[in-house]
């Protein structure tokens, strides 16, 4: 709204949220339909190609790590197209608005959910983690939705968050749960590198090591060091981080290698970790060799329009503030932390 927008056909909820009055409008075609994602970790945009291209605008200059996916169907000439900036240059010249159709899948990683926090707050009471909170889902959902009651009805807010924090703290995972490694790729394709076993796991400092072991032999991907059953994998995860290391070894406690995944930040969910890869890698071999890798995915993503180029600055300090720390007597002796 403070860029323009004007919210038609709102809900009840969005009505009483921006003291909206009731009105007929039911009949007006929105420039723009908003609805969540399934599993609450983003928004489908659909709606013409000017009113997208000025939502684009706004987003990438507002949230660092958001996720832009897209599909563009031009109906009658039957295109579709991947990008995100090149297409917006093919939308400008098709001749009737009314031949376009646009979609896109925006995704809402860590720093966007924080970032969102703060523009909610502006609106209305908000706890701190409530987009996070939200795509926990189920009981989750409904404790922010009972706590932000609570923070409109005057309760101190350093109460209402230690009470919420208090509930849903039991409903996290603890040492010897086994979790899920949900690794998102930047198109979307989703990979579940677990199970892992938490074998530490520090709340106060948000640190978790966690052990997988291996059951099939391939080659390790990066590193492309063989993989052999009886191997094992120390994970280790600050919750928030841009990075995921992982070192293994084999059955013997030989190194073998480290691969350090930069990321959107680590979410941790009641059943699984998540963040989305940024393609671009470190990889440690015992040897001492120490390579980044896919650095041009990185760059090739953000000429594509599914990342913004701050996001690929924010990457890159990560990369340079790990190469500078990287010890290989503590990659080596990583297997005593299980």
């Amino acid at each position: 709204m403070d860029h323009s927008f004007e919210i038609v056909q709102p809900s009840e909820a969005i009505m009483k949220r921006f003291g909206l009055a009731r009105r007929n409008d039911s009949d007006v075609h929105p420039d723009l339909n908003v609805h969540d994602r399934m599993d609450r970790q983003g928004v489908i945009v659909a709606g013409n190609a000017g009113s997208m291209e000025e939502l684009l605008y706004i987003l990438k200059s507002t949230l660092d790590d958001a996720i832009y996916r897209n599909f563009l169907w031009i109906r009658r000439r039957n295109i579709q197209c991947n990008g995100i900036d090149s297409f917006m240059s093919d939308i400008q010249i098709s001749d009737a608005e009314s031949e376009e159709l646009l979609r896109l899948d925006i995704e809402f990683p860590g720093l966007s959910k924080r970032k969102l926090d703060e523009i909610r707050a502006i609106v209305i009471p908000t706890v701190t983690g409530h987009h996070y909170y939200k795509a926990c889902g189920g009981s989750f959902s409904m404790m922010v939705d009972i706590a932000e009651r609570m923070l409109m009805e005057g309760c101190p807010r350093d109460e209402v968050e230690a009470l919420l924090n208090e509930s849903v703290s039991s409903r996290f995972p603890k040492v010897g749960f086994t979790l899920g490694l949900e690794h998102v790729k930047l198109n979307g394709q989703l990979y579940d590198l677990g199970p892992a076993r938490i074998m530490r796991f520090d709340r106060e400092g948000r640190r978790m090591v966690l052990l997988r072991r291996i059951f099939r032999e391939g080659v390790y991907d990066g590193l492309e060091i063989r993989k052999d059953p009886g191997d094992f994998a120390v994970t280790e995860v600050i919750i928030g981080d841009l990075s995921l290391r992982t070192r293994y070894f084999s059955r013997d406690q030989e190194y073998k290698g480290t691969y350090i995944n930069i990321n959107t930040p680590v979410e941790l969910y009641p059943t699984k970790i998540r963040y989305v890869d940024l393609e671009v890698d470190i990889c440690v071999w015992s040897n001492g060799e120490i390579k980044k890798v896919d650095e041009e995915k990185l760059e090739e993503a953000a000429a594509t329009g599914l990342i913004s180029e701050r996001l690929v600055e924010i990457s890159n300090k990560e990369v340079e503030k790990i190469l500078d720390s990287i010890s290989l007597d503590e990659e080596r002796e990583a297997y005593l932390l299980v």
